[in-house]
């Protein structure tokens, strides 16, 4: 990105940008990992317990159960890979959906406990999405190199 004082200078003359990848970046990639793995945790113990072929046939939050986790691991892979930081932000909703699905089941019960529990689960993929849309891992991901034809 050219500043008021490049517009004179050619653009080989331009310093290249920045290719580090930013700490945040990295601590938000992290967090979308690990923030994958209760949501994921969940889904495996559905399936084992037989969700995806219940008596009335498959129930559709299991689909959910499996695709949060995946969509969280794929938006942290990508921002690695300087490909997106936005699909890790919006790979949280999905999650999100589950943790409210949770506590809203928690709290139909009569032993329902503490439904402020489930949403530990938003932890760390609420840190991930604010990680990866800070400014400067933002201006990471867009200076990356294209690829010519």
């Amino acid at each position: 990105m050219a500043t008021p004082r490049d517009r004179g200078r050619p653009a080989a003359d331009l310093p290249p940008p920045d290719s580090r990848i930013p700490p945040l970046g990295i601590v938000a990639a992290v967090l979308g990992l690990v923030g994958a793995l209760p949501p994921a945790f969940l889904a495996v113990i559905a399936v084992a317990l037989g969700g995806l072929s219940a008596d009335a046939g498959p129930d559709p939050w299991t689909y959910l159960l499996l695709l949060a986790p995946l969509l969280q691991v794929w938006g942290a892979v990508w921002l690695l890979a300087r490909r997106s930081w936005l699909f890790l932000v919006l790979a949280v909703v999905p999650v999100a959906a589950l943790a409210g699905a949770v506590v809203w089941a928690a709290t139909g019960t009569e032993d329902a406990g503490n439904a402020a529990l489930p949403l530990l689960l938003l932890v760390a993929p609420l840190l991930a999405a604010v990680l990866a849309a800070t400014p400067r891992v933002r201006r990471w991901v867009a200076a990356r190199p294209r690829r010519t034809r």
